[in-house]
C-alpha cells in the first residue's frame, strides 16, 4: 500500500523558496544571505526527489559531520518525526552510523561531512547518483563539489539529475564559478533575510547593529564583492568551522582570560579554556572594583584554575582589579595591550602578538569555541593593519568605536587573553 503524503505542515515555502523548487535547470545556487530559507528548501528538495522518483540516490552534504547536525540535521529530524510513522512508514529506516535515511520506494538519501570523512563513507556510497546538496558550499573545496558533480549520472525512468546548492557570499571558487561566470543549464536564487516572512521582526535590524558593514552588505544585502576587502584578521570560514569543533585532544591546561570593562556599555568577560577548548564564557556589565574582584575569585576557584594561568587586561580600571587581586595574593597575569610583545620583530604590541597567534589557531582548525553570536561578531569585526615598519598592528578598541560605530569587542578580547600565553621569568640561581 502506497503511504499518503502531506506535507504542508512541515514546509510552508516562502515565494523565493518556491521558484527554487520550480526552477528546471540541472544545478541551482540559492541563497546569497544568511537567514534566507536556504537550508530548509534544500532538505525539502532531497526529500522531493526520494520520494517522486522509487530508487533514487542522494547526498546531503556540508564541509564536516559536526556542522551538518547542527544545521541540516536538524530540518532532517522534523521529516524523520513524521514520515516514520505514517502507516505505512514512508521512511524505513535511518541509520544514523553509516549515515543514510532509507525510503519505502527504495530511494535513499545518504548525508555525510565531506572535509572530515575519516571512513571513506563517501567513497562507499555507490558510483552513481540522482542528486547532491551541498549546505555552504562556500565551505568545502571545488575538489569535493566536483566529485559529486561525476557521480550525477544514475540511470532510472525519466529522471532529472538535479544538484543545489546553498552559500554566504564570499571570495573563493563559488562566487568565480557560479556568479561570475554564469554556467549553462544552472540558476543562482538570491534569498534576503527580508524574503523570509518567518524570522522575529527585529532580527535583521539586530544583526545590522552588531555587525561590521562590509558583513552586513555581504550577509544582509546578499553582496558577492563586499567582503572582497576590509583588512579583516579572521576568515569568517574559519570561524565557523571552529564552533563546538571536536577536538582530538579533549584535556589540557586550563587558562583563563579577563577582560574588564571601561565605559558606557562595554562588558567584564571571563573566559576559561582547557588545552584548546572554549569551557566556559560570561560577560557582566560595568561594576566596581570590589565586585569584579570578587566575581573573578569565584569563577578562577570554580574551574580551578591556577592565578598564573589567568591573564587579566590591566589597563585603565583593569589596573585597579590587578593592584587588589595582588593584594589578596591572587598572582594573576597583568596584560597590557600597549605593551611590549614577545616577538618584537613582527608585532607593534601585545595585543597584535595576542590576536595573530588567535588566528593561527583558528586557520590550523585547533581551536574549539561555542556558539556564540556575539564573540562571532566581535571575531569577524577585528581589522589590522602593517605599520611603517612592516609590523602588525591590531585597530584599537576605541578607534572601532569610533570610525566603525561598532562596540568594544570584550568577548574577543578576553579569548584572545584566554589564548596567550605571556612569557614567564623565571630568575637565574645561583649556587655561591
Amino acid at each position: 500500500m502506497k503511504p499518503s503524503i502531506d506535507l504542508s505542515e512541515l514546509y510552508k515555502p516562502h515565494p523565493r523558496q518556491v521558484l527554487f523548487h520550480s526552477s528546471p535547470e540541472r544545478g541551482r545556487l540559492f541563497g546569497g544571505a544568511i537567514r534566507g530559507g536556504k537550508t530548509m528548501a534544500g532538505v525539502a528538495e532531497g526529500i522531493q526527489l526520494s520520494l517522486e522518483y522509487p530508487g533514487n540516490v542522494g547526498i546531503m552534504a556540508r564541509q564536516n559531520l559536526p556542522a551538518f547536525k547542527r544545521t541540516v540535521m536538524v530540518e532532517l529530524e522534523k521529516y524523520l518525526d513524521v514520515l516514520m510513522y505514517t502507516n505505512p512508514p514512508v521512511i524505513t529506516q535511518h541509520h544514523s552510523t553509516d549515515h543514510y535515511i532509507q525510503f519505502y520506494n527504495g530511494s535513499r538519501i545518504w548525508y555525510t561531512g565531506l572535509g572530515d570523512d575519516t571512513r571513506g563513507l563517501a567513497s562507499q556510497m555507490g558510483t552513481t547518483i540522482g542528486w547532491f546538496f551541498i549546505d555552504q558550499v562556500e565551505e568545502c573545496s571545488e575538489m569535493h563539489f566536483n566529485n559529486l558533480l561525476g557521480r550525477l549520472s544514475l540511470n532510472l525512468p525519466k529522471i532529472k539529475l538535479k544538484y543545489f546548492l546553498t552559500a554566504n557570499p564570499m571570495p573563493g571558487w563559488v562566487k568565480m564559478r557560479f556568479i561570475e561566470s554564469h554556467p549553462d543549464d544552472f540558476i543562482y536564487i538570491p534569498s534576503l533575510p527580508k524574503d523570509n516572512p518567518y524570522l522575529p521582526e527585529n532580527y535583521e535590524a539586530e544583526l545590522r547593529a552588531i555587525y561590521p558593514e562590509e558583513i552586513v552588505k555581504a550577509w544582509l544585502d546578499g553582496n558577492w564583492d563586499a567582503m572582497e576587502g576590509g583588512n579583516f584578521l579572521f576568515k569568517y570560514n574559519d570561524l565557523k568551522k571552529a564552533i563546538n569543533r571536536e577536538l582530538d585532544i579533549t584535556e589540557g591546561i586550563k587558562w583563563a582570560g579577563q577582560d574588564i570593562a571601561r565605559e558606557g556599555d562595554d562588558s567584564s568577560v571571563f573566559t576559561a579554556r582547557e588545552g584548546n577548548r572554549v569551557i566556559y564564557s560570561d560577560a557582566w556589565g560595568k561594576t566596581d572594583l570590589m565586585e569584579t574582584t570578587g566575581l573573578i575569585q569565584l569563577k578562577i576557584d570554580k574551574f580551578g584554575i591556577e592565578p598564573e594561568r589567568v591573564n587579566l587586561d590591566a589597563v585603565a580600571l583593569g589596573a585597579g582589579v590587578y593592584d587588589r587581586l595582588k593584594e589578596l595574593k591572587v598572582n594573576v597575569n597583568a596584560v597590557i595591550a600597549g605593551g611590549v610583545p614577545k616577538d618584537t620583530e613582527h608585532y607593534v604590541d601585545t595585543r597584535a602578538e595576542m590576536y595573530d597567534n588567535l588566528r593561527k589557531l583558528f586557520e590550523a582548525g585547533t581551536i574549539s569555541i561555542p556558539d556564540d553570536q556575539d564573540l562571532m561578531a566581535q571575531l569577524s569585526s577585528i581589522r589590522f593593519k602593517i605599520a611603517s615598519d612592516k609590523k602588525l598592528r591590531i585597530i584599537s578598541k576605541e578607534e572601532m568605536k569610533r570610525t566603525y560605530h561598532l562596540k568594544s569587542p570584550d568577548r574577543a578580547d578576553a579569548l584572545a587573553l584566554a589564548f596567550y600565553e605571556p612569557r614567564i621569568y623565571t630568575p637565574e640561581i645561583r649556587w655561591l
